[in-house]
């Protein structure tokens, strides 16, 4: 009964339009060529050059550029759950991320989107405990804002005429 109700829910995700953003065995090649046209351009910091680096590697870069992406990444963060002696006990974590996808012929902006990544820790005692989970939480969200971003920038190529 479990197989007739998932083939019968595959048919009809079917028949309303829906379509798997990668194929089974991975990226269609219209899409891995696609994706491989884009550049990136460097961004600023540490952080700035993770995301570049996970970008790179998610987009297989290489390929003749057609568009450049243009990342402006910014960070806040908020201490809260105040304890009697007004210190706070956790801190929130948010990551900003400017995303403008380019096309190099003609220099037209194609999509300029904001995006957000939040986290939060407990503040301890030790400032080197602090200062080593405030980086590892930026390091996280900002390779999460990174596969968003991917998937984005994949969204859009579905919606973008087969590569020649």
């Amino acid at each position: 009964m479990k197989k007739l109700l998932a083939i019968g829910f595959v048919l009809l995700l079917g028949a309303c339009g829906f379509r798997p953003l990668y194929e089974a065995g991975g990226s269609s090649a219209a899409m891995q060529q696609h994706l491989a046209g884009v550049e990136v351009a460097p961004i600023a910091d540490r952080l700035g050059q993770q995301m570049r680096n996970r970008l790179l590697d998610r987009l297989n870069s290489g390929g003749t550029p057609e568009y450049r992406l243009v990342i402006t990444l910014a960070q806040e963060s908020e201490g809260y759950g105040i304890r009697p002696d007004a210190a706070a006990t956790q801190e929130q974590l948010t990551v900003f991320a400017k995303v403008q996808l380019i096309n190099l012929n003609g220099e037209t902006l194609v999509f300029e989107e904001d995006m957000r990544a939040t986290t939060s820790y407990d503040l301890v005692l030790s400032d080197y405990a602090i200062l080593s989970r405030r980086e590892d939480s930026a390091r996280r969200l900002v390779l999460e804002l990174a596969e968003r971003i991917h998937r984005r920038l994949a969204l859009h190529f579905t919606k973008v005429e087969p590569a020649p």
